[in-house]
């Protein structure tokens, strides 16, 4: 998803801004040279200015439910760095946006029906307590919509509604991500879209390899 030069040129520009401010206005903390900061409720660390991402070691609270987390992908580092480098510091402000509705989202909005939603709700309509089980391992908590809904905290500072409908005779089923109004201060939208998929991924996807 991410141009295979995106990686270097965000390394750089991560390189060049001060830890403890990115830390501050992320959400994040700054410690010996590291920040650490969580991703879908999984602990990072990532070191200042080299700009290495890893889980944190085994036994600080990396595993969940004795599961070990997959390696993060090459668009996963790629969002986590402009995360850091783009925060704003704004708060969360409980205002839901769709994709459709964030600055240029119709431009993209096609793809992320097929790599995002159409998946989603294609794999989880009808194991909703599966759906509901996994979101709850990475920090989720119910949001009254759909006949699922759950709210990620992807960052500190965006989190993520993830809904399911079931369909019917006359509807297929189907879902929708929503972002929070804030996230377009923390991300552009083309980061928003690597994010919605990369995080989908995550929590209900691991190992998926489709953007190999």
């Amino acid at each position: 998803m991410c141009s295979r030069n995106a990686l270097p040129v965000v390394l750089e520009d991560f390189a060049s801004r001060d830890p403890r401010e990115m830390a501050d206005l992320s959400g994040a903390a700054f410690q010996d040279n590291t920040i650490f900061l969580r991703y879908c409720n999984l602990p990072l660390e990532i070191t200042h200015p080299q700009g290495e991402i890893n889980f944190l070691e085994r036994g600080k609270n990396s595993k969940i439910e004795g599961r070990s987390p997959e390696g993060l992908s090459s668009d996963e580092k790629v969002v986590i760095l402009q995360y850091l480098t783009r925060a704003s510091g704004l708060p969360v402000r409980g205002q839901w946006l769709s994709f459709l509705d964030l600055r240029g989202g119709q431009l993209h909005w096609k793809p992320f029906q097929k790599e995002a939603l159409e998946p989603l709700a294609k794999k989880f309509y009808n194991k909703k307590d599966l759906f509901l089980k996994l979101a709850f391992e990475h920090g989720g908590s119910l949001l009254e919509q759909g006949d699922a809904g759950v709210v990620i905290p992807v960052f500190p500072r965006i989190p993520l509604a993830f809904i399911l409908w079931d369909g019917g005779e006359e509807f297929v089923p189907r879902s929708t991500i929503l972002y929070d109004s804030v996230a377009e201060t923390y991300l552009t939208t083309a980061g928003l879209y690597v994010l919605g998929i990369q995080s989908l991924i995550r929590i209900w996807f691991p190992g998926d390899t489709r953007f190999a």
